[in-house]
């Protein structure tokens, strides 16, 4: 992985991630909830693809998102156990959001996207800005 690409990574996941939070300030409705969960998918899958590069070019084997996240952690990217816990979370929800649409399941991931993934989200992408 060349660090041209890792530096075109970086910028990705800051214009995805800025893209949910817009997303999310807007007010609740129907289409907002899609469009949040769908900036969300996206979002996601920049910033654990970027995890992964990173820590591939620091000599780590990571595998899919888990094992990636699980690096991540290890590595001190995600600093306590309970954040751990809720990047886990997170992409639970994540691989749900492929499954056939079901409102609840949909509202749920919402409000979790609002209350607590786009921070997330944005904290990791302000780190990954930093890594080199």
């Amino acid at each position: 992985m060349s660090k041209e690409r890792f530096i075109e990574r970086q910028g990705e996941v800051r214009n995805a991630v800025a893209r949910l939070q817009e997303a999310v300030a807007q007010p609740e409705s129907t289409i907002v909830r899609d469009a949040v969960i769908q900036r969300f998918e996206f979002s996601f899958e920049l910033v654990w693809k970027a995890l992964k590069l990173h820590l591939e070019r620091q000599g780590h084997e990571c595998g899919g998102p888990r094992p990636t996240l699980k690096k991540a952690f290890a590595e001190g990217l995600v600093a306590t156990p309970e954040e751990a816990d809720r990047w886990l979370q997170m992409l639970e929800d994540r691989s749900l959001t492929s499954h056939a649409y079901d409102e609840a399941l949909a509202t749920r991931i919402y409000q979790h996207v609002v209350r607590d993934y786009s921070a997330l989200l944005g904290a990791m992408a302000g780190k990954i800005q930093t890594l080199t």
